[in-house]
């Protein structure tokens, strides 16, 4: 009933009932929010209204973020970063330090590259695949991908355990896979969610997700929305939107070579892994756990930031025509994992959400490289 009133009524869910936790937060317009309280209370659930005024979170968000070009690569991780200053910075290290090499996987939608880089002590290596910013309102995550970058340029020559790293390891690292919708996030609506392709269906909606995109698990049917104004539209077709389609490019690409894959976003502090489409157990699920376990462990001890680990579908919600799935099924990377980055779900402010405070960025992106480097180990 929830899920059903939520499509009709186009609602932007920020989190969901699963197995961890019973309640749902839900961004309503205010003109169907009536109808939605009013719907599921006569359905014998319990409605507290938060907010009536979102905007005033954003509001305060932009009293905090300023956009001035950094000075310094420590100010990188002070504050939020536009689409131009990460290509400034990913070519900034490219130039700098010759084991990173400054790429891109193709063009977005409006025509933007697809910014990454490679950074690798030799040819031939296995591959630890990096996919951030698939959903453009989640900063948190390019801004942790950024982090990554700068610790594996930066600490190469002097620290011990980097070097390791990246001679056992070639390190492909896309900040921002989706950077129409990014930018969109910062100079127009914060809480974007898609790209901003136009429909052939319903051309006055723009935009699909992006992680319901992919071919794989029942198109369209979990979690997904054939009507392309939907927060989770999946998109005319399988792969309509560019971005994906240079996703898939690039790790069909190294088949054979891809390791590791990662996929960043935001929030809830959750390490998963496949499947997101099926309740069934990966065949790789004890492998899968082993490695969660020892990267959630990781991760706390840096400041007691405590992760729940598990797969998609039963320790978020179960959706058709994510990344992680394709990943995992067609390109052949067995260790796939997908982490919702800070804040916590449960214990969390909930006026932050997706607007984690530019204060929060370090102490986020230096707990969750602590994860990876364990997972990696």
């Amino acid at each position: 009933l929830l899920s059903a009133l939520e499509a009709r009524l186009q609602a932007d869910v920020w989190q969901e009932a699963n197995d961890l936790r019973p309640s749902e937060l839900v961004r309503l317009k205010p003109e169907v929010a009536d109808e939605f309280v009013s719907a599921a209370s006569q359905s014998g659930m319990a409605v507290t209204t938060l907010t009536s005024n979102v905007q005033e979170l954003i509001d305060d968000e932009r009293k905090e973020v300023r956009f001035a070009t950094y000075s310094t690569e420590k100010s990188r991780f002070e504050k939020y970063l536009k689409y131009k200053e990460f290509k400034s910075a990913l070519k900034e290290y490219a130039k700098k330090y010759d084991h990173v090499t400054y790429t891109f996987m193709g063009r977005s939608y409006e025509g933007r590259d697809l910014i990454g880089v490679h950074i690798k002590a030799k040819n031939n290596l296995p591959i630890v695949f990096f996919e951030c910013g698939i959903h453009p309102r989640e900063w948190i995550a390019p801004a942790t991908c950024l982090y990554i970058i700068h610790q594996l340029a930066t600490q190469y020559d002097t620290d011990e355990n980097i070097k390791r790293l990246v001679s056992k390891y070639e390190w492909r690292i896309y900040p921002l896979v989706n950077p129409d919708g990014y930018e969109y996030s910062h100079n127009t609506d914060r809480l974007w969610r898609k790209t901003r392709s136009k429909s052939r269906i319903n051309s006055e909606c723009r935009g699909a997700d992006a992680n319901r995109n992919f071919d794989i698990g029942d198109f369209c049917k979990h979690r997904s929305s054939s009507d392309p104004c939907s927060e989770q539209y999946c998109g005319d077709n399988p792969f309509s939107e560019p971005e994906v389609r240079a996703i898939k490019d690039a790790l069909e690409e190294i088949k054979g070579r891809g390791e590791f894959y990662f996929a960043f976003h935001s929030f809830g502090l959750l390490w998963m892994f496949p499947y997101a489409h099926s309740r069934t157990p990966s065949p790789d699920h004890d492998l899968l756990v082993n490695i969660s376990e020892r990267a959630t462990t990781a991760i706390e001890k840096v400041r007691r930031t405590r992760y729940n680990y598990g797969p998609i579908s039963k320790i978020m919600y179960q959706s058709s025509g994510s990344s992680l799935d394709w990943v995992y099924d067609r390109a052949g990377i067995k260790k796939a994992f997908a982490l919702e980055l800070e804040p916590s779900s449960q214990t969390f402010d909930w006026k932050q959400a997706f607007m984690l405070k530019p204060r929060e960025i370090l102490g986020a992106a230096k707990e969750t490289w602590e994860g990876i480097k364990e997972a990696v180990a």
